[in-house]
């Protein structure tokens, strides 16, 4: 049932009702204000509007990805993005009142409409929720890593954060060549989630079970079945071949990029050029300082560019330290710094880099070239990204948090450069206003919660105590 959702066709059906839900609300809006006697100018004005209202709809209900039904979204992030779209939708009437100059719509049908249609379209995806969790709901999960540490990691955030969709019934370590877990396990699971660090091998049998007993596989992709993502078929003779290229944006896609970068940087410069004055006032009384941070990052193709931020710390922060990355609650950040790193003030003057072409609106945050080295040594990927310029806000910004490892952050870098498109870029753009508004996803680096030493045989045993039920088991 859950796939229903993912059709193209439906997802048209849903786009459709969406449109009739916000007709419905302003017409129902007027017959409250007004009675069954609307008169001839409201009239008229309603009717100006009305060509725009379907397309002010689905335009920012897509943005804010409230036609992707494949993922496991909770009915509150649903409600959250609902509300963030209306709000657009309120500012794109106010753009085209002035555009259109005519009688505007009365604030009091807009005001009901506006509770109206977010309490009718809410109730549409409460109605989608509720299908979709009677074929994906809380399943009973087998969770299947290797002994690498990643996988460790990965079973402790299987026992936090994926309880609300997995309850978890075996916990199972495995190697090469190990054998495969016995059929009675498979008969008391509906789905079988399998880490990243498994061997290849071990993988495909796996799946292969799975798929002849009809369980759902969740598989966390290594950095090589990444790279088979919208790769292209091709054939040799009779042979069929993947044609797989680095990760890297074509010249059109380049000056495609390059030229909405310049207009819409511009145009964000223009507007927050008040609040970015107030700032280099504001610093350096509240601290010693200057109000600019300059710091050396490195860009496409490894070359280096200083990065402009206003200065949210003490001054010279690293001077005892060295480079460190910022933590939660870290000292050293100042109190007015705390407000502008939590708004992403702090990144305005990154604007000016926009323009200068050391950096695009969307893609890979740069990183320092110390924190680099180390990430490559242990990702080997990690110099795909950067093979295009770096951003000021991008797809891992938006899909994760501050604190998630640079090895999530890199799947999610790589499916952006292999997936590039503008209309993704605005997607990333409009999904930062969420990331603004979320103080989660700017908290700094948090302590590890386990010991450096913990070791797998610690973790099971850990997992052990957590799950709920005497019967389940763990292997390994």
């Amino acid at each position: 049932m859950i796939r229903l959702f993912r059709f193209k066709g439906m997802k048209v059906f849903i786009m459709l009702l969406d449109c009739f839900i916000v007709y419905a609300s302003y017409l129902l809006a007027y017959k409250l204000i007004f009675g069954g006697d609307i008169p001839q100018p409201e009239w008229s004005s309603f009717l100006d509007y009305a060509p725009w209202l379907g397309l002010f709809t689905v335009v920012p209900y897509y943005m804010f990805y409230l036609y992707d039904f494949a993922g496991r979204q909770k009915p509150a992030a649903y409600l959250y993005n609902l509300v963030l779209a209306h709000l657009v939708f309120v500012a794109e009437l106010i753009v085209l009142n002035y555009w259109l100059k005519t009688f505007s719509l009365p604030r009091s049908v807009v005001i009901i409409a506006f509770f109206t249609q977010l309490i009718l379209t809410f109730g549409l995806r409460l109605l989608i929720f509720f299908i979709q969790s009677r074929g994906m709901g809380r399943k009973r999960a087998m969770v299947v890593v290797s002994r690498e540490h990643s996988d460790i990691l990965l079973l402790e955030q299987m026992l936090t954060k994926g309880s609300a969709w997995l309850d978890i019934q075996y916990v199972i370590a495995m190697g090469e060549g190990e054998d495969a877990p016995p059929g009675s396990m498979w008969e008391d699971i509906d789905a079988a989630l399998l880490a990243h660090a498994l061997p290849a091998e071990t993988k495909s049998s796996l799946i292969r079970t799975a798929g002849t007993r009809q369980i759902e596989v969740l598989l966390i992709p290594d950095f090589y079945e990444l790279s088979l993502f919208n790769a292209e078929p091709q054939q040799l003779d009779d042979l069929m071949v993947y044609s797989i290229m680095p990760p890297h944006l074509t010249l059109l896609e380049r000056i495609m990029k390059r030229s909405i970068d310049l207009f819409i940087s511009s145009l964000l410069l223009l507007a927050a050029s008040p609040v970015m004055l107030l700032m280099f006032i504001l610093i350096p009384v509240t601290s010693k300082g200057r109000a600019l941070f300059v710091q050396e990052r490195i860009g496409l193709h490894e070359k280096p560019f200083h990065l402009l931020k206003f200065r949210s710390m003490i001054d010279n922060a690293e001077q005892s330290t060295g480079p460190v990355l910022a933590g939660d609650g870290d000292a050293r950040i100042t109190r007015l710094g705390h407000f502008i790193r939590a708004t992403r003030i702090d990144e305005l003057p990154q604007l000016i880099n926009v323009l200068k072409g050391d950096m695009s609106l969307v893609g890979p945050r740069p990183e320092r070239a110390f924190f680099i080295s180390a990430f490559k040594l242990e990702l080997p990927h990690y110099t795909y990204r950067l093979m295009v310029k770096p951003g000021l806000t991008g797809l891992a910004q938006v899909k994760a948090n501050y604190t998630t490892s640079p090895e999530d952050k890199l799947r999610y870098d790589l499916l952006y450069i292999k997936n590039y498109s503008p209309l993704l870029d605005l997607r990333i753009l409009f999904q930062t206003i969420m990331v603004v508004l979320k103080r989660e996803q700017s908290r700094g680096v948090r302590a590890e919660t386990n010991a450096p030493g913990l070791g797998l045989e610690q973790m099971l045993n850990t997992a052990a105590a957590e799950l709920p039920a005497a019967s389940k088991q763990l292997h390994g």
